[in-house]
């Protein structure tokens, strides 16, 4: 009770002495007032912007189906691929995926019963200077790498690239210890 009573006066006290003393800020607010307005100004002139006219429109959109005879062409050049050398659209990517193999040195290897394990420090991005463990299995860099061997001296990693007429072909690549 004694506490609703201590509140209630310090409330009034505020509002009291926030109160009483506003002459000041109504005389500043009436000279404001009292002023006369400045000039409008005047609204900017728009400009209009050149006009532009598509010329692309008798090309084929790339948002339609093909047509049959492109589209029969494309498969005939598909059909003399290698149909298990293309890459997995479904596999879900791994870190180390982001960074091209040119980012990569190797700088280590530990063997510990069948495992091999190989030690590759990134040298550019954001995680440059990490030393990342990996095995074989494990994929790297940007063209579908996956590490098909490991030893003291190297890595060896079978890429998959385009070879420009619709199908992909393997290359190997090594990281080689680098002392």
């Amino acid at each position: 009770m004694i506490k609703k009573h201590l509140l209630s006066i310090g409330v009034l006290t505020l509002i009291v002495g926030c109160s009483s003393n506003t002459s000041d800020l109504q005389d500043w607010i009436q000279s404001v007032k009292a002023k006369p307005a400045g000039p409008i100004q005047p609204m900017p002139e728009v400009k209009q912007p050149p006009s532009f006219e598509y010329s692309a429109g008798e090309f084929r959109s790339p948002f339609s189906n093909l047509a049959p005879e492109v589209e029969s062409e494309l498969q005939a050049i598909t059909e003399g691929c290698d149909s298990s050398v293309r890459p997995d659209p479904d596999r879900r990517r791994e870190d180390l995926e982001r960074y091209s193999l040119s980012s990569m040195k190797m700088v280590g290897a530990m063997f510990k019963g069948d495992t091999n394990w190989g030690l590759i420090k990134l040298s550019g991005g954001p995680a440059s200077g990490k030393v990342f463990k990996v095995s074989t299995g494990n994929y790297l860099g940007t063209n579908h790498g996956q590490i098909i061997d490991i030893n003291e001296f190297r890595i060896v990693i079978e890429t998959l690239v385009p070879d420009g007429q619709g199908c992909w072909e393997k290359r190997a690549v090594n990281l080689a210890l680098n002392e």
